[in-house]
């Protein structure tokens, strides 16, 4: 967490907010699974509380399970979040709107907030950091993680449609690379681990999309903290990560 030393870093307060509903579609309870005998979302608190921006961190949660967890690692669970908030068709945006206001209307005013999903278990606080340096130097409204895509590049991708007839998936452009893989233009997607949104926008947003502004920037993150567990299949492979050296903690 951020030292109380530096003048300069204490003129922006960041608010972090890891959403963790109880429910999930793909992995039962996925939030509080077991991964390397922690619950999941434990890992992704122990990175923040590295951070040397976050001012405070706290957990938007409906479950009293997690609630019981957040509290045992010394997080803050300031309210109970809204069941109207916590089905699966809720947007990310929706929570951390919530936590927004829920802080403003109380007089605490943030600067931005950083939205830290439970599922990538791997984010390094480093990453983290690179998010809020970049909103600093830049100015920008939102900052994300992204991942370069390794397998499935768009110029490969393909549309199928009837008579199981395929398409390209997206315009090529003209004198596009299309292989061999190396040679191709690199390609990123946003990973979902962690959203940076400054007070600007979160005022003028609405709760729905990606709401990431018209000046969104991106900190790089490797395959490692790009995992993002959804599946029983997804959890063992992290077990595999954390067993087999791929994790450094």
């Amino acid at each position: 967490m951020k030292s109380l030393e530096d003048n300069h870093l204490r003129k922006k307060k960041i608010l972090a907010v890891i959403p963790a509903r109880a429910g999930s579609k793909g992995l039962h309870r996925k939030n509080i699974q077991a991964l390397n005998g922690e619950p999941l979302i434990t890992h992704i608190i122990r990175s923040a509380n590295q951070s040397k921006y976050i001012d405070k961190l706290i957990i938007s949660t409906e479950d009293k399970d997690i609630i019981r967890i957040g509290k045992r690692e010394g997080v803050d669970i300031p309210f109970t979040r809204p069941s109207g908030l916590a089905s699966d068709s809720t947007p990310l945006i929706a929570v951390v709107l919530h936590a927004y206001r829920f802080f403003k209307e109380r007089g605490a005013l943030y600067d931005a907030v950083l939205s830290l999903q439970p599922t990538c278990p791997f984010l390094r606080p480093e990453s983290m950091d690179k998010m809020v340096d970049l909103w600093l130097e830049t100015g920008c409204e939102s900052v994300v993680t992204i991942s370069e895509i390794t397998k499935g590049h768009p110029y490969i991708a393909k549309d199928l449609i009837s008579g199981n007839m395929i398409k390209n998936f997206g315009a090529i452009p003209e004198g596009a690379v299309l292989g061999p893989r190396q040679k191709r233009r690199k390609a990123y997607y946003l990973t979902g681990g962690a959203y940076l949104r400054d007070r600007g926008l979160l005022e003028m947003t609405e709760a729905k999309g990606h709401a990431l502004g018209s000046d969104a920037r991106a900190v790089v993150v490797d395959e490692i903290e790009a995992v993002d567990i959804n599946s029983e299949l997804d959890l063992k492979f992290a077990e595999f990560l954390l067993h087999s050296g791929y994790v450094i903690r």
